[in-house]
Parts: structure tokens; C-alpha cells; sequence
């Protein structure tokens, strides 16, 4: 058997039987079964009717909506109750099927799931077929009939002469699947029997011919088109949900405790920042401590505008220090760029090495004004930091 072969599944009187090309049907079991690939669902051809209609190409938009009134006068049914599938074909032909919606209602629900996923044709057009061919599968009292690429029938195997004489179109050859020969010419027109092609079988050998894939239009079309198998997928999936929910609520609530304890480490971060602040500057009000203590800083950094006093006095004192007899007696700094040094000296020579011991640590002094006092020299220095 080819692998591309075309398999069907038979809708037979609420029961499928799977028909593989060159095999016995096998009946389908109301549990889970599985299908090979390529397989389509063939329904009872005297339940739907197949058509072939010309449509122009500005009307092919709207052929659905359109097609109720375009074959009404056809049809016996009222159209209302009808439901109608396309497909389209070649030289702006449409292949057309005709079922009425309280039977494809019924099989939607006596359908088993995994039947629902195939496509939906009719038995007629799973037969093979040629251009000017007809294709017969004679079947206890009724015949299967294939006359057309996308046209075929169930009848009576008493209505099947009438069936035949009805048929305009051309064909070379009537091929004949069967048990019984005798009993199936009989039933066919004497004009036809020197087109016939016998072949013993039934439909499972048919589809040893048959095209890959089926004739005619999908009818699970419109309001009937398949839907997304949620309910499966759910009961597939559903653990694996279950234990995300799990997850992500874990995580949630993970993420919420780590917020609360960052917040109260942060609330207390702050607080300490602003106590350490306050130790140093508590005076002023407080609006963003890091901010306000870091330019308070940069203020007094190697880059700013005034340089820190408590380095600038140490270096004062290790210059006066380094001259004999030098008293400090006051030091004015009022936060620029000058401190203002009184001192005693034995002499003004101290002095000037006082100033030259500054200029060497880098610090420029001068002399603002000296005197003379007892046994020494009182003098001004005015440095500049």
C-alpha cells in the first residue's frame, strides 16, 4: 500500500468503520483510537448533495452568503434549513455541498472527538475518478456513483439507469467495483456495457486508485468550521498549569516579603544616614540628607572653592614649631581664603622664618604689620589657603 494513499473513516448510522486502501474495514471502538495519517471522514453520500457551480470572479467574495439564493430554486428543502460548503475548483467552477443542518448537528454530536479533527466529505467523491470516467461501487441495494470531479451520489440500485441516462457528460469508460458482476451489469444500461471495466471489491480497493487527498468541499465550513480543542488541551495541560499557578503565587509572595524587608532596611538606612548627619551638621533643616551632606563635602574637597581649616592649622603650627620661640597668640579664619596669624618672636629674623617655613609647605604669608615689644617682636601674618 502506498503511504499516500488516501485512508477514509465511514459514518455509517452513528458508527465509524476505518477503511484502509487494500484492507477490511475495521470498526471504530467508542474509546480512544488512533488513525493513520492522511485520513478523511466520508459521510453518507445520499444525506449530502454535491454540485458544481460556475461563479463569476466578483461574486466568489460573497459565495457563501449568496449560494442559499443562487441554488434555491434547485433545492427542495427551504434553504434556511440547509448548510452549504465551497470549494473552488478550476475555470471559475465551485464545487458545492448541500446538507441539512439538523443532520450535521447530529453527527457534531455523535461525532467522537479525534473524527471531529478530519476532513468532512462525501463517500462519492472519495472514489477514483478520471476525465471521462464514470466510477460505480455497487454496495448490497444501493450504488455509489462518480460521474464528475466533484460531483456523486448514493441511489437504489433500481434508480441507477435513470441516474445514468440523466448524465450529459461525455465518458470513455464506466469502471465497476463489486462482488456480484452479473447482477451489477443488469443494473447498468445494455448502451453502456461496452464501457464497462470490471474490477471485484469494494471501496478499500477503490482507494488503491484514489487520489491523496479528497474531492470536493471540506463541510465543516461557516458556523460548523473545527474549533480549537480547549477542553482537550486543558486535560493535557493541566497539571503543568496547576504547578505554574503554584509557582508564580510562590513567587508573588517571595516578592512581596523581599519588598516589605528592602522597604524597613531602607526606612532604617535612611534614619541612620540622617543620625549621622545631624551629628555633623545639626543645625539647618533636612530635606535630602545625601545631598546635602555631599555638597557640604565637595565644599570642602581638594577641588573646591575653600579648603578645609583643620589640615591648613596643622600646617601652621608645624611651621611656626619649626622656629625657635615663636608664640602663637591668635589665629582668625572666617571661612575664605585668609587666616589671620598673631604671633611673638624673639626678633624679626624669626619672623621671616616663620614665613619662609609657610612658603615651603605651600602656603603664601605675608607680612601685614610688626612692632617691636620688650624683649621680642610682635607681629601679623596673613596667609593664604
Amino acid at each position: 500500500m502506498n503511504p499516500e494513499n488516501l485512508n477514509v473513516v465511514r459514518w455509517q448510522q452513528g458508527q465509524g468503520f476505518l477503511l484502509r486502501p487494500g484492507h477490511a474495514p475495521q470498526p471504530l471502538g467508542a474509546g480512544e483510537f488512533s488513525l493513520p495519517e492522511n485520513t478523511c471522514l466520508a459521510l453518507p453520500s445520499d444525506m449530502v448533495r454535491n454540485l458544481t457551480v460556475p461563479v463569476a470572479p466578483e461574486e466568489a467574495k460573497h459565495l457563501r452568503r449568496a449560494l442559499p439564493f443562487m441554488l434555491e430554486e434547485s433545492l427542495l428543502e427551504d434553504v434556511a434549513e440547509l448548510h452549504f460548503a465551497h470549494t473552488p475548483l478550476r475555470d471559475g467552477l465551485q464545487a458545492v455541498g448541500v446538507v441539512k443542518r439538523a443532520i450535521i448537528n447530529q453527527w457534531v454530536e455523535e461525532m467522537p472527538e479525534p473524527l471531529r479533527d478530519l476532513p468532512w466529505v462525501t463517500e462519492a467523491l472519495c472514489l477514483p475518478w478520471t476525465a471521462g470516467q464514470w466510477t460505480l461501487l455497487f454496495e448490497s441495494d444501493s450504488v455509489l456513483v462518480r460521474w464528475s470531479e466533484a460531483e456523486g451520489a448514493r441511489v437504489e440500485a433500481s434508480l441507477l439507469p435513470a441516474l445514468l441516462d440523466s448524465l450529459h457528460s461525455e465518458q470513455d469508460v464506466v469502471v465497476a467495483y463489486g462482488q456480484d458482476e452479473a447482477n451489477a451489469k443488469a443494473s447498468i444500461p445494455p448502451r453502456f456495457h461496452n464501457l464497462i471495466q470490471w474490477r471485484q471489491g469494494g471501496l478499500s480497493e477503490a482507494l488503491l486508485l484514489a487520489e491523496s487527498s479528497p474531492a470536493g468541499p471540506d463541510l465543516r465550513q461557516g458556523e460548523f468550521a473545527p474549533q480549537l480543542p480547549l477542553k482537550r488541551w486543558w486535560g493535557i495541560w493541566q497539571q503543568v498549569a496547576v504547578a505554574l499557578g503554584v509557582a508564580l503565587i510562590l513567587k508573588t509572595g517571595l516578592s512581596v516579603a523581599d519588598y516589605q524587608t528592602l522597604k524597613a532596611e531602607d526606612l532604617q538606612l535612611r534614619q541612620a544616614i540622617q543620625d549621622s548627619y545631624r551629628r555633623i551638621n545639626p543645625r539647618g533643616a533636612v530635606v535630602d540628607v545625601e545631598k546635602q551632606l555631599n555638597r557640604q563635602l565637595a565644599e570642602l574637597g581638594a577641588g573646591a572653592e575653600h579648603r578645609a581649616f583643620t589640615p591648613i592649622l596643622v600646617t601652621l603650627l608645624s611651621a611656626t614649631g619649626a622656629v625657635p620661640d615663636i608664640t602663637l597668640t591668635s589665629v582668625n579664619f572666617s571661612g575664605g581664603r585668609e587666616i589671620r596669624v598673631n604671633l611673638s618672636a624673639p626678633n624679626f629674623q624669626s619672623v621671616e622664618q616663620v614665613r619662609e617655613q609657610l612658603g615651603q609647605r605651600s602656603l603664601q604669608a605675608s607680612l601685614e604689620s610688626s612692632n617691636a615689644r620688650g624683649d621680642g617682636v610682635v607681629a601679623r601674618l596673613r596667609v593664604e589657603i
